[in-house]
């Protein structure tokens, strides 16, 4: 990665000087059991390897960047190891200055010099609030538009938004170690396994690539549950498994977002097979579709189609695709967007908010489903994302009075209810199919094409460990 020509071609479309927080340690229970360090995203994009605490002054009057490093001290060295000294980390990052950051307000407010300094909120509350009492900004990492002042946000996402050569090959170096990972669960999966000892394969298999997870592993035979971070089920035959996981480089802070399904003890019920193949239908359907000037919110909507289509057919839903999906009554099974922006983070630069991704005036939709699309740009070449279309049956949805009434001629929610009867009255849960994609000049790269996902190929796979 050429961090230095990042940062050259930061400070050169800066007005004011801008302070960057790097995070540190945050506690877990007690303050010396800390959470493992990973630095802000947008820290990570402009140096190499960061140190926990670190900060960073852009000044665009001198072109000049400066460092801010925890001094280097005798307890530190005994308790966690010697640090690089400041001139050898001047060298290696190719920095103008590296100062202590116990001297951070001293040196940053002489260095601006009356000028308002703009800074960012990161997910560590303490550097956030010492960025706060310098800069004098509401930043607030847990509100978007409070991130940072608008037009930095949207300096760093143009910045980011479009990878270079260095970051799509460092997201194609992970895609093995992913790989590894789904297969391993896949075919430890038998009647009686816990779902944790399955995260355990797939977070180990993460370890022996060198790599840690880039988010909290999604694993369960309730995969009706979008984000189901609980593994306490013990699977069982007909039960049908998902996995969300994806690896992050361990130094580049790179990451994979996968998602796969299995039957366990064998093939997909019927029922089963209908659903995985119409969502791996719509899937190749809208990864097919992706070339520069498409719009995003169109493949969603192209995938919704696809899925409602597929839906009539089985006798789920009842009326012509297009209806049914102005209506919104395909989200009553499909209630997600199709995807988002992938990265140095898994949903890449989520944190600034809807002025990235919904510009131009677009904003989100009131409609159910549809409203939790994550972002409305136009592709371009250098994007990367993730295209993850899914069908599920959640009790609560398929329950509510409210979708009952709405969608009273849309949906057979006779034949729903069976589907939440299925497997012994476990229900049928989801599948979700997700692949990471770059857009290209000329169309797609699906960056982890070789994780299977033909059902064939899968049901081949489960159980032979």
């Amino acid at each position: 990665m050429d961090f230095a020509s990042r940062r050259k071609r930061f400070v050169s479309q800066i007005d004011a000087p801008v302070l960057l927080m790097a995070g540190g340690f945050l506690s877990r229970n007690y303050p010396a059991n800390t959470f493992p360090y990973r630095a802000d995203s947008t820290f990570l994009y402009f140096f190499e390897r960061p140190e926990p605490g670190s900060a960073a002054f852009f000044d665009p009057a001198s072109g000049k960047v400066t460092l801010f490093l925890a001094e280097r001290t005798v307890a530190d060295a005994l308790w966690h190891g010697a640090l690089e000294p400041f001139e050898a980390v001047k060298a290696r990052q190719q920095i103008d200055a590296v100062l202590p950051v116990e001297e951070l307000e001293q040196h940053v407010t002489a260095f601006a010099n009356g000028r308002q300094i703009r800074s960012l909120a990161v997910a560590d509350w303490k550097a956030t609030k010492r960025a706060r009492a310098i800069t004098g900004e509401g930043l607030d990492f847990d509100d978007p538009e409070k991130s940072g002042d608008g037009p930095l946000r949207e300096l760093i996402a143009r910045l980011r938004l479009h990878k270079g050569a260095d970051e799509l090959a460092e997201i194609r170096r992970l895609v093995p170690v992913t790989r590894e990972a789904h297969l391993a669960a896949m075919a430890h999966s038998k009647p009686g396994v816990s779902e944790q000892f399955l995260a355990g394969q797939v977070e180990g298999a993460f370890g022996r690539g060198a790599c840690v997870p880039a988010y909290g592993t999604i694993l369960s035979v309730r995969g009706e549950v979008l984000h189901n971070h609980d593994h306490r089920n013990v699977l069982q035959k007909g039960d049908i498994v998902l996995l969300d996981a994806g690896a992050e480089g361990i130094d580049s802070g790179y990451c994979n977002d996968v998602t796969r399904d299995w039957p366990v003890g064998g093939a997909f019920s019927p029922e089963g097979r209908d659903i995985y193949d119409l969502v791996l239908a719509s899937e190749l359907d809208a990864i097919s579709a992706v070339k520069p000037g498409m719009r995003y919110r169109d493949l969603h909507l192209r995938a919704s189609r696809v899925l409602a289509d597929g839906l009539v057919r089985i006798g789920l839903l009842k009326g012509n695709a297009d209806g049914l999906v102005e209506s919104g009554a395909h989200a009553v099974f499909f209630p997600h967007g199709l995807g988002h922006q992938l990265g140095l983070d898994v949903h890449d630069l989520e944190t600034f908010g809807d002025r990235i991704h919904y510009p131009n005036g677009r904003t989100r939709s009131k409609q159910f489903g549809t409203q939790y699309l994550r972002m409305d740009l136009d592709l371009a070449e250098g994007m990367v994302f993730t295209i993850e279309p899914g069908l599920y049956f959640v009790p609560q949805i398929i329950n509510d009075p409210k979708f009952r009434e709405q969608f009273a001629t849309q949906v057979n929610w006779a034949l729903a209810e069976k589907f939440l009867a299925m497997n012994g009255g476990r229900g049928f849960g989801g599948i979700r199919i997700e692949d990471d994609i770059a857009c290209t000049a000329t169309g797609a790269e699906v960056l982890t094409h070789s994780i299977p996902k033909v059902r064939s190929e899968i049901e081949a796979l489960v159980g032979t460990a």
